[in-house]
């Protein structure tokens, strides 16, 4: 039976820069923030985003025991000067056209839990950066960006993957806070939503 030691060997063999694990309670101080910013939050339900099931893992997953975050760092790749000034770092990685890189690696993953009897799903509309700081892999700073313990270079250049399985595995459930970096101004809300 694989454990715990093997799913982290597999993520790093996937590419993926860190791994934590966390319960898979609800969010409810997100889902209190959420509820009292409603009326800015609407957009999302009306496109069909709904952010409020997400904050609780057992609507995306009736049997979710565990959730997985993974860390993918954007700063892999050069690119051309003149591309830059166009599009953000993370517009630049981004596979979700083309689906040849990240979400072959997801993919992957999934897979490997797959064969060891795991069920998973990655879900859109999880706070994956709560989820992140929950599992202990980071803390939040200026504009609710997520500032990585272990990856980039201690900063925000990272994309916490969340990853519902079924399976109980050794979990953190750390309190986290706000920790804006020297020089960033006043640090963000510790349970803002758009830790998303």
């Amino acid at each position: 039976m694989v454990d715990q030691s093997d799913i982290i060997k597999a993520a790093h063999d996937c590419g993926f820069e860190d791994i934590g694990f966390t319960t898979a309670a609800p969010f409810e101080s997100h889902k209190k923030q959420l509820l009292e910013m409603k009326e800015k939050y609407e957009w999302a339900e009306t496109a069909g985003l709904s952010l409020l099931h997400g904050t609780d893992p057992k609507t995306i997953m009736p049997e979710a025991k565990t959730i997985i975050v993974l860390t993918e760092v954007y700063f892999r790749q050069s690119f051309p000067r003149f591309m830059e000034g166009h599009f953000g770092r993370c517009y630049l990685d981004d596979d979700r056209v083309t689906k040849d890189g990240l979400y072959q690696r997801i993919k992957a993953f999934r897979s490997y839990l797959g064969k060891h009897g795991i069920n998973s799903k990655v879900p859109f509309n999880l706070p994956h950066r709560v989820a992140a700081a929950r599992a202990g892999m980071g803390t939040f700073g200026k504009n609710c960006l997520f500032y990585s313990n272990k990856t980039a270079r201690g900063g925000s250049w990272t994309l916490p993957i969340a990853v519902v399985i079924d399976r109980r595995l050794s979990q953190e459930s750390l309190p986290w806070r706000s920790a804006a970096r020297i020089g960033a101004g006043t640090p963000a809300l510790p349970h803002a939503p758009h830790g998303l």
